[in-house]
């Protein structure tokens, strides 16, 4: 019999459930019990099946053990080879517990027996489903990076005179290196939690979910730096807009939580925008933020150290400024800072680009850096920046 594509009406990005059993019984069951949550996708063999898996990328696949020709433990070596990260469940009928144990040693995530409880088919189908969406979007952002390095190197092998650039192209790299951090430190935070997940069968996915969005968004942020850096000198780079300033401090919050994590240090906000904007670009001031905070990290020590980023706006401009705890610097120091290359991190720790490339993003946006510091009292970073005028 040719498999049937029960399509219900749905939104597209529904989660999509692949019934294959040859027994129209348990099958009518499964699709009437999902089909209000599920787009719901049936065949009654093997073969017809794998079809439909190529065809549709399921979320989760159900499927009976036993069935004539091609059995269910055949079709999972076969779906296993086609398709990786979607979820199965075995259905089998006559308590063999040995042929469910090597179902699940071929890749399966679980096996439930004939006839099955309903609520505890809708717990698993809801589990797995979820699942498979978290595996796939990982999967997917990991090839955005590999792609993404793929072709810068190409670019940059493309284009000698950036070679000349000097100094344009360690600022790439820095920048580059920020949102490249986070995203491993959320990678490794996502890791493990998989692997508690794989150990304990009803894991909670919501957290790990939240670790791929920000993972996401700081994807996108690689993304959004490559494009800029790969039109130096065909477009304005500091083409800008009215930017909430709302939406700066949100997307700052997710990019340094792994770096505060990471030192064991307390990061407090005080923000008070009002709702306001300011005129600027959403990369660079994101860039010239980022970069106060991060030097702020790097400044305390682990375990002991404080930090205040505070918002606050008047009638025309906006003062954002990082305090740490810091040991300070030298009025020598303090001179030096803005000089490029001038660092006084540990080798390799530090490119000496921060705080240049902070203050000439600042200047851009016709904005002013201030620095307060002396030895044993921490930093002060302000900025001022005007608020965009209708």
């Amino acid at each position: 019999m040719i498999a049937t594509l029960e399509k219900e009406r749905i939104e597209t990005d529904r989660r999509k459930v692949l019934i294959v059993d040859d027994e129209l019984g348990p099958r009518e069951s499964l699709r009437m019990l999902l089909k209000p949550d599920y787009e719901v996708l049936c065949a009654d063999n093997v073969d017809d099946g794998l079809s439909v898996l190529s065809e549709a990328t399921p979320d989760l696949v159900i499927m009976d053990i036993r069935m004539p020709g091609k059995t269910g433990i055949d079709g999972l070596r076969e779906l296993r080879a086609l398709d990786k990260q979607a979820s199965v469940i075995m259905l089998t009928g006559y308590g063999a517990l040995e042929t469910a144990q090597e179902a699940l040693r071929l890749g399966a995530n679980d096996y439930i027996n004939k006839p099955f409880d309903t609520d505890e088919m809708r717990e698993l189908v809801s589990k797995f489903t979820e699942q498979s969406r978290v595996e796939r979007r990982r999967t997917k952002m990991l090839k955005e990076l590999q792609d993404m390095n793929s072709h810068l190197m190409e670019d940059i092998a493309k284009k000698d005179h950036l070679a000349s650039l000097g100094q344009t192209s360690a600022e790439f790299a820095h920048d580059l290196r920020n949102p490249l951090m986070i995203v491993q430190g959320y990678v490794e935070l996502l890791t493990a939690q998989l692997e508690e997940a794989r150990v304990m069968i009803g894991g909670d996915y919501s957290q790990v979910t939240d670790y791929l969005e920000i993972i996401e968004k700081n994807v996108h942020r690689c993304c959004e730096l490559a494009t800029m850096w790969q039109s130096l000198g065909h477009s304005d780079l500091t083409s800008c807009d009215a930017l909430p300033i709302s939406q700066l401090v949100e997307d700052l919050m997710v990019s340094v939580e792994p770096l505060i994590v990471a030192v064991d240090a307390e990061l407090e906000y005080q923000v008070d925008h009002g709702g306001k904007l300011v005129h600027g670009s959403r990369p660079q001031l994101l860039r010239a933020v980022h970069n106060m905070v991060s030097n702020a990290i790097d400044a305390v020590d682990p375990g002991r150290g404080k930090i205040l980023f505070c918002v606050e706006t008047d009638d025309r401009d906006v003062e954002i400024s990082v305090q740490d705890n810091g040991a300070g610097m030298t009025s020598d120091v303090r001179t030096k800072m803005f000089e490029p290359y001038f660092t006084t991190k540990d080798d390799g720790k530090g490119t000496g680009l921060g705080t240049v490339i902070t203050q000439r993003i600042i200047e851009e946006h016709q904005g002013s850096i201030f620095v307060e510091s002396d030895p044993g009292t921490g930093t002060t970073i302000r900025i001022r920046l005007p608020l965009h005028q209708p």
